[in-house]
């Protein structure tokens, strides 16, 4: 079946496109994007690819979809999409749907086939990848999360306005605010995410449901999201409660086992996880371990975490449901 990517111009669009260009288990592609960018052509393997709209596509084929666009997308591809068809979906349409997985492919890969898989938020695969070792090995009793996010979570517009106000500010311009409506550099707000009905915006919202969805447990979990000025790389704080009692260097040991995990815990050096060096990586970085000495000893733990949004949080996931939804391989559930 060709492989369809859906938002081929977007940044987790792009992301995606180097991850398969250079696989050969994967040979033919559709790239499709807006009315906009009909007709524009992409150089892919050396080849010049014409970009097409969802209404040029074949509907009696079967396709591999990777949705990098939105919901609309997401939904009209389930709407037309033939009975052998797939869907890899990175949109928030059918996160929480009852019977379409919310995949992790490290944690809660299905052993049975789906035809659609969804991609959770990039926050929520960022936390999850550190909670699921710690749920196995010990059990988590509460988390309290705090995100600090970059520009490119909200697409090409609101990176390209950041940088925008980048060069203003310096040169001592008004500010464009069309997409941010209020001075993003040099500044930190929360979440631009409406606020829903219980006081949190909708990206704390998803973080704390999709992750007791992925979990397949009721963890309670709290969230506070931040918007940062950095370009790139999603950074966590997260304050973590477990059943059971611990110590700093059995942490350190169960958290190095984990292939998607780099710990970067050096006190002496000051040598912790930062946005730049998560960038275009697919590991997340786990660092400044400490115990909460407000809890009982070694059932309180503290840890900042780093990751690439666009990648490890988006089209890395994506790439590894593709690469799953085919063959056993090492990426399988932990």
């Amino acid at each position: 079946m060709s492989i369809v990517i859906v938002g081929t111009n977007g940044l987790v669009g792009q992301e995606f496109i180097k991850l398969v260009e250079y696989d050969e288990r994967f040979k033919d592609f559709i790239f499709v994007g807006s009315e906009k960018s009909k007709g524009t052509t992409i150089n892919f393997r050396g080849f010049l690819n014409i970009i097409k709209t969802l209404d040029e596509l074949d509907w009696t084929k079967n396709y591999i979809f990777i949705n990098c666009a939105d919901k609309q997308q997401a939904r009209d591809i389930k709407n037309n999409m033939s009975s052998q068809s797939i869907m890899i979906d990175n949109s928030s349409e059918f996160r929480l749907t009852d019977g379409i997985p919310l995949v992790v492919p490290e944690i809660n890969f299905p052993k049975e086939k789906h035809q659609i898989y969804a991609n959770p938020n990039c926050s929520t695969i960022i936390l999850d990848l550190l909670l699921a070792p710690l749920e196995n090995a010990y059990g988590i009793r509460r988390v309290v999360v705090s995100t600090y996010q970059a520009a490119s979570g909200a697409g090409k517009i609101g990176l390209e306005e950041l940088l925008v106000q980048n060069s203003q500010f310096a040169n001592h311009q008004e500010l464009e605010k069309s997409y941010w409506n209020k001075q993003y550099i040099f500044n930190t707000f929360v979440h631009n995410t409406p606020i829903q009905e219980n006081g949190y915006n909708e990206e704390e919202n998803k973080i704390m449901k999709e992750t007791q969805k992925i979990m397949n447990k009721k963890i309670p979990i709290t969230a506070t999201c931040i918007r940062v000025p950095v370009l790139r790389s999603h950074c966590e704080s997260v304050n973590i409660e477990l059943s059971k009692e611990t110590s700093y260097d059995e942490i350190i040991s169960l958290l190095e086992k984990c292939h998607y995990l780099e710990v970067v815990d050096d006190k002496e050096t000051r040598s912790f996880p930062e946005s730049v060096t998560t960038n275009n990586k697919t590991k997340v970085h786990v660092g400044h371990i400490r115990k909460d000495e407000s809890l009982p000893d070694g059932y309180g733990w503290n840890f900042w975490i780093s990751a690439d949004q666009l990648l490890r949080g988006a089209a890395y996931n994506a790439y590894l449901i593709l690469i799953n939804s085919y063959s056993k391989s090492e990426y399988m559930s932990i």
